[in-house]
């Protein structure tokens, strides 16, 4: 009985030792063209994000960014067989902020737009966008070692609470999470999408086929500005913000 259960796995240990471990063997080769032929892959990046404000300038001044990035993950789908178009979807999260002056109303207070906008607001918006692109390669992806390519894209994007801080004069007289919404919602006020383009650059695995890294330069454009309205700001409070994101991420 002993014996009998030894047979396969000897055999099993003739056959790899046949075949050799180089990495040039038939059966290494085979594996390889599995690798090749994969239809999805996923793609993990992260980005340093540098917004272009503009803010209502009749009830706010001197929009200055805060430090933002993103995380993003998404799942690359293969629709061609010359390995040159693809579609991608998944999730992303990305944080962005500014400072900027403007009025601030105490409660039961009369609001009076003086122009003295001398207090200091500090937001910084939480959101989750959902991308759906397409990628169209410069040349084929499994037989160059660069690979140049171009993604235009649509975003939904699902804001979340923000952190708001309020200071006069260096000291801290409001801290609280803000509900942020679009001044043009979609769904809610707390959606809306944005379009964006990339330009990116991968450099190829050729001897998997399984993995790459890449890098890629991404504009953000949307379509309705962000909306700060609480109790103690103005009612106005109208923010423009448009992305670039630098992304550096790692297929698979």
């Amino acid at each position: 009985m002993y014996k009998s259960k030894f047979i396969p796995f000897a055999f099993l240990f003739v056959l790899l030792s046949s075949t050799g471990f180089s990495d040039n063997n038939p059966f290494f080769k085979k594996m390889q063209v599995m690798g090749e032929s994969r239809i999805m892959r996923t793609r993990i990046m992260i980005a340093p994000v540098i917004s272009f404000y503009k803010i209502n300038a009749n009830h706010a001044s001197n929009p200055q960014q805060k430090m933002s990035g993103l995380f993003s993950w998404r799942q690359e789908v293969r629709l061609t067989h010359k390995h040159n178009m693809y579609f991608l979807f998944g999730a992303e999260y990305m944080v962005h902020g500014l400072n900027f002056n403007s009025y601030y109303f105490k409660p039961d207070s009369i609001q009076l737009y003086t122009g003295s906008m001398n207090y200091t607001y500090s937001l910084y918006v939480h959101e989750i966008d959902v991308p759906l692109q397409l990628k169209l390669c410069f040349n084929h992806e499994n037989n160059a070692r660069f690979t140049p390519y171009f993604i235009a894209g649509y975003h939904f994007r699902i804001l979340l609470d923000g952190n708001l801080k309020v200071k006069q004069d260096g000291e801290l007289i409001q801290k609280t999470f803000e509900v942020i919404s679009f001044k043009n919602p979609l769904f809610s006020k707390r959606n809306n999408p944005f379009v964006s383009v990339t330009l990116g650059i991968q450099k190829n695995d050729l001897k998997t086929f399984r993995k790459a890294v890449f890098a890629e330069v991404t504009y953000r454009y949307g379509f309705s500005p962000y909306l700060l309205k609480d109790t103690f700001t103005p009612s106005s409070l109208y923010i423009t913000g448009n992305h670039l994101t630098i992304g550096l991420g790692f297929k698979f």
